[in-house]
């Protein structure tokens, strides 16, 4: 599911209906995310593994910085059923609830980094009134104890969004050492119509400055991708960038898809014409939706993490069209977590081989946030 629909699900059920995004409503607690739909088939191929609206911005009051680390936080991967190339849980708790920001009842997992030895963050977190969200900068040693930042990281982005954005979804550090963040968000005056935006700043904790003009811009009439976009993942290669993104068209506002732009630049950037995965991608049922990637480049090529009806999937590729699941199923599925039976979102991270994840799960009244580690990926 995607996140602009999503947030509108906070907003009154952001259904999917107004960016895009997969059936049956979420329930109420459910926070937002927005995107997705499927077209005319796309010219890249997915090959199984085993072929092989805008509110009042929220007043709430910003928290002091607040560190999460708990004695019964264990570092040690927490064991499940699951077997294969999975996401290991790390512990046996969730590392943080909404209310260590303040107000809320839910906090999306917007993006995922290392620099040097630490870990950070990007949630947006929600509260039980429509269109109240915060997005927060958070950073921890382990993976386990969080702080948050008190600042404001888009107090100087210069653009106007409505709810839910800005969201953000991809963090890079380019050569110069400037920072460069890809993000989505509705612009106002508009209530649906989600686009990518980059932002550039001297630090991972911003404040970032967005350029005046989207990165990415929905798709013309009829194409895949003419409602809404969302969760930009970018990668710099040799020639430049590649964006692989998730959205949806007016022909389908229930369904979500992923594509693909590059870019020579990181600023100017040429889309593929098709999805490069649909609806059903690496699902061992049919899925409603493939949303939320997450562009990984490793030595084995790339991998990508991504939603596939409340769990997370991954493929492989060496070109970005053609895919290879990782599994025929998930590597996280909700029944993973204890107490809950949803992913809701999850943002990864690469430091070296590693890989390592924060996951939403939802629950009863909100969701909670937890640490996982990609395991038999090899």
């Amino acid at each position: 599911m995607s996140i602009a629909m999503r947030s509108l699900a906070l907003v009154g059920l952001m259904t999917f209906a107004a960016c895009g995004a997969p059936a049956a409503a979420p329930p109420s607690s459910e926070p937002p995310v927005a995107s997705g739909t499927p077209p005319p088939a796309p010219t890249a191929t997915v090959t199984p593994t085993h072929a092989l609206a805008p509110t009042a911005s929220p007043t709430t009051t910003t928290p002091s910085p607040t560190d999460t680390s708990s004695p019964n936080a264990s570092p040690t991967l927490e064991p499940n059923s699951r077997t294969g190339p999975r996401l290991a849980l790390v512990g046996d708790q969730a590392v943080f609830e909404p209310s260590l920001f303040g107000e809320f009842s839910a906090t999306l997992a917007a993006a995922h980094f290392v620099a040097g030895n630490t870990h950070h963050a990007y949630v947006v977190a929600f509260s039980d009134i429509p269109g109240q969200q915060q997005a927060f900068h958070v950073t921890s040693a382990d993976g386990v104890g969080w702080e948050v930042d008190p600042s404001d990281p888009f107090a100087d982005l210069g653009v106007d969004m409505s709810p839910p954005g800005p969201i953000p979804g991809s963090i890079i550090r380019l050569p110069d050492r400037t920072w460069t963040m890809y993000l989505w968000g509705i612009p106002l005056p508009q209530e649906n119509g989600g686009v990518i935006w980059r932002a550039t700043s001297d630090s991972p904790a911003g404040p970032w400055v967005a350029d005046p003009v989207p990165a990415l811009d929905l798709g013309a009439a009829g194409a895949w991708d003419d409602r809404a976009l969302d969760f930009p993942s970018v990668v710099a290669t040799e020639d430049g960038f590649e964006m692989i993104y998730s959205a949806v068209g007016n022909a389908d506002l229930q369904t979500s898809s992923i594509g693909l732009a590059s870019s020579t630049d990181g600023i100017e950037w040429t889309k593929h014409p098709d999805p490069v995965l649909e609806a059903g991608a690496c699902s061992a049922d049919p899925a409603r939706y493939a949303a939320m990637p997450r562009l990984l480049d490793t030595e084995d090529g790339y991998l990508l993490f991504f939603e596939t009806d409340s769990s997370v999937a991954a493929a492989r590729s060496t070109d970005l069209l053609n895919w290879t699941c990782v599994v025929d199923g998930p590597v996280l599925a909700g029944s993973d977590i204890p107490g809950s039976d949803r992913v809701h979102s999850f943002a990864v991270a690469q430091d070296g081989t590693r890989i390592t994840a924060l996951v939403e799960s939802l629950v009863e009244g909100g969701s909670e946030m937890w640490f996982a580690e990609a395991v038999d990926f090899e």
